[in-house]
């Protein structure tokens, strides 16, 4: 066995010493890697959230100019509307085929447009990359039928401009003028008929007609005018320019005197449905009392007894105030009347519920239309916002397949869901008009 030379306490204090600077050593290593490790974390963070604060402007940039652009085309889409019917009216069908054709694309444009605004406004969640992508589509959609509305347009006025006959036109615009104004005077007295058997939310979508129309018709003998003066001293577009806009504004303010006796004829209508509507209900509530006495189980019977009290309820509130907005009551009968037929589908069987379905199709469309009507009279010529306009084109849209659907149960559920889809674009409409 060899002899190990004996170690010193220096010798071991030396040894401790190293062990320990070593120890020390390696520790600052992973300390510092383990600091490193973090501002990497960091800088990763930080490069990441500096991408998604700079990607959510533009994302919300894309979506404003989207919605924006949205509300033009739905709007040049309206006007274009009478544009094609002068033209049809003045060249033909033939001639006018280029306007029509333009017009119809920029009307499917617009659905799809629509359709898309809906897909990011429901109650589905989208992702980042979702809405990036629907809102490009949305801006592309409707700039691509702007571009072609206005280059028809244009070609369109350079057509009047070289054919039409100045005097004669601008005499047709001043008959119009004061065709319009002498109707006036009906129109005011007709409002004021109904501010006194009516609600002012009954009226809401008109209230303001005769004033508009008033200031349309006044711009119009303004624009009309101006053409007079320039007949001798200015060129035909100047001229042509001045007779289109007057005739324009003439036009408008016809077809806002027009709503009005619709409007008229429509709560008039509402008011008769509503008398119906209650009898309707009353009976539905008592044939509900047989089937919540003997459910076919204990939660259908409890559904049908709430069911049953908020009808009651219902009626019995409209009975005191309904006929003022007999288009508001009709709603809220619906509504009770729907979560009742809902209640009770449990305890009905199939071939029950399809005749049900279809004795209760007629009255469900005609509410949607109803509502649809108004709806629209009240955001024509408004500012409504994107978010109205698109729950009213959807409300459109489940009304035609509610129309073409062959099985009743579903157009009765899909005509249902027209009718709230409109109600919700009437709120949305006044909201932003407030």
């Amino acid at each position: 066995m060899l002899d190990m030379p004996a170690l010193t306490v220096l010798e071991l204090t030396a040894v401790g010493d190293s062990s320990a600077v070593v120890g020390a050593g390696i520790g600052a290593i992973t300390i510092g890697l383990l600091f490193a490790a973090a501002l990497a974390v960091g800088f990763t963070v930080l490069i990441r959230r500096g991408r998604a604060a700079r990607t959510a402007p533009k994302r919300d940039e894309i979506g404003r100019r989207g919605n924006i652009a949205l509300v033009r085309l739905d709007d040049e889409v309206a006007s274009m509307h009478d544009e094609l019917g002068f033209a049809v009216a003045q060249f033909g069908d033939a001639r006018a085929s280029a306007l029509a054709a333009a017009l119809a694309s920029a009307s499917a444009n617009l659905a799809s447009a629509f359709a898309l605004k809906q897909q990011l406004d429901d109650s589905v969640p989208d992702t980042p990359a979702q809405q990036r992508e629907w809102n490009g589509q949305i801006l592309m959609l409707c700039e691509t039928a702007s571009e072609r509305l206005a280059a028809e347009r244009a070609v369109f006025d350079s057509l009047r401009g070289s054919e039409r006959d100045a005097p004669h036109d601008l005499q047709a615009v001043r008959e119009l003028i004061d065709r319009e104004q002498g109707r006036l005077p009906g129109a005011r007295e007709l409002l004021t008929r109904l501010r006194s058997r009516y609600a002012p939310a009954a009226i809401a979508p008109v209230r303001e007609s005769p004033d508009e129309a008033e200031r349309l018709l006044d711009a119009a003998r303004t624009s009309a005018d101006s053409a007079a003066e320039n007949l001798d001293e200015s060129g035909a577009t100047a001229v042509s320019a001045s007779i289109r806009s007057s005739e324009q504004h003439a036009r408008r303010a016809a077809q806002l005197l027009d709503e009005i006796e619709r409007h008229a004829a429509a709560i008039e209508s509402a008011s008769g449905r509503l008398a119906s509507l209650i009898d309707e209900a009353r009976s539905e509530a008592a044939a509900a009392r047989a089937v919540r006495d003997s459910p076919p189980d204990p939660a259908t019977g409890s559904a049908i007894a709430e069911a049953i009290a908020w009808v009651e309820r219902t009626l019995a509130e409209v009975a005191t105030n309904g006929a003022a907005d007999p288009d508001a009551a009709i709603a809220r009968i619906r509504a009770t009347a729907d979560a009742l037929d809902t209640a009770l589908a449990g305890a009905r069987n199939q071939q029950q519920r399809l005749t049900h379905a279809r004795e209760a199709l007629d009255g469900a469309l005609l509410t949607a239309r109803s509502q649809i009507d108004t709806t629209r009279a009240y955001m024509s010529g408004r500012r409504a916002g994107a978010e109205a306009r698109t729950r009213l084109a959807e409300a459109e849209r489940l009304l035609a397949l509610a129309e073409a659907e062959s099985d009743p149960v579903i157009a009765l559920d899909t005509a249902r869901g027209s009718a709230t889809y409109s109600r919700d674009a009437d709120a949305l409409a006044r909201y932003d008009l407030l």
